[in-house]
């Protein structure tokens, strides 16, 4: 099997985590790997690796499995995950104008609900998708709250709502420091207008019982820099 990355996220400590579109098929799949083979930071491009987002992986035949809303998971070997090729800017941009959904709704279902004033959720064990691609028509907002999160204020949803944004990109190589300047780059960017796509998913629902799958912003694409280290 192979994918085209389109989510590269931030997870804790140096645990990144990947997804991509099969080109085939269209579908979204995300590797997972077993606890002695974790997705780390050394896999990013900008770390020496090769992982970032719109390139060609291989996985070699992953096992799908699936639980609800994270439909697309499939376990993997680490040893088998290896670059193929770069997509072009223009290349990397038709697949996801392919791919995108309208509406929050479009991309998550019925399942997907505003759990809170400001966001969104899904309940365990429900929903059909945890990941998806959202078209942008009223420029989101990013900002860097109190505790140094970098949260997504969506305009498209009536009334807006707030995300958490977790693109590995907009995180200094600490892997937890917010870069400023990234943030205000893309601002400045969706501000004058540049068309985006937003790559949707849910968190994990971990912890408590009775935890949800909160929505947030896995990846940013704007169509001037569709590729590359800068988002």
């Amino acid at each position: 099997m192979q994918i085209v990355l389109n989510h590269v996220t931030r997870m804790r400590g140096e645990r990144i985590c990947i997804a991509g579109v099969e080109p085939g098929s269209r579908r979204h799949v995300r590797p997972t790997t077993a606890p002695d083979e974790l997705l780390t930071r050394e896999l990013l491009s900008v770390e020496g690796g090769f992982v970032e987002p719109g390139v060609l992986i291989g996985l070699g035949n992953p096992r799908p499995t699936p639980s609800p809303p994270e439909v697309e998971d499939h376990r993997c070997s680490l040893r088998r995950i290896e670059p193929v090729r770069r997509l072009g800017g223009t290349d990397y941009l038709t697949l996801l104008d392919s791919l995108a959904g309208e509406s929050l709704a479009e991309v998550f279902g019925e399942d997907l609900y505003r759990a809170t004033r400001w966001k969104y959720a899904v309940d365990p064990g429900h929903g059909a998708a945890s990941l998806g691609v959202l078209r942008v028509y009223r420029p989101p907002q990013l900002e860097i709250d109190r505790y140094g999160k970098v949260t997504a204020r969506l305009n498209d949803p009536e009334p807006q709502a707030y995300a958490t944004v977790t693109d590995v990109r907009f995180f200094r190589s600490d892997h937890k420091t917010p870069r400023e300047d990234r943030v205000d780059d893309v601002n400045r960017r969706l501000g004058r207008g540049v068309d985006a796509f937003l790559m949707m998913g849910l968190s994990r629902a971990v912890g408590a019982p009775g935890n949800l799958h909160w929505l947030q912003v896995n990846g940013i694409c704007l169509a001037d820099r569709p590729l590359g280290e800068r988002p």
